[in-house]
């Protein structure tokens, strides 16, 4: 009975879709634009700034890598430093 209750809705919704989608497609259809004012636009300034994010962004990236980077290996030489001395983690 819980399989035939899973499957009406879904068979509900499948009709539904068969259904509409002619009236999808017609509504989608291309239609050409005669005699409409052409708006261009340079494509330069969409470029630089697009290059300019990228390299913000792996500038960023690099500089919180070796910010972390530097963390642990001052974290790694404070360590040395403690084993050099004879002090261990619980001494």
């Amino acid at each position: 009975m819980r399989d035939l209750a899973r499957r009406i809705p879904l068979a509900l919704a499948a009709l539904v879709a068969l259904v509409a989608a002619p009236g999808l497609a017609l509504a989608q259809e291309f239609q050409k634009v005669e005699g409409a004012p052409r708006q261009e636009m340079a494509a330069s300034p969409f470029v630089v700034g697009a290059y300019s994010f990228i390299w913000l962004a792996v500038v960023v990236y690099v500089f919180i890598v070796a910010r972390g980077l530097a963390r642990v290996d001052r974290e790694l030489r404070d360590l040395e430093q403690k084993l050099q001395r004879g002090g261990g983690p619980n001494r």
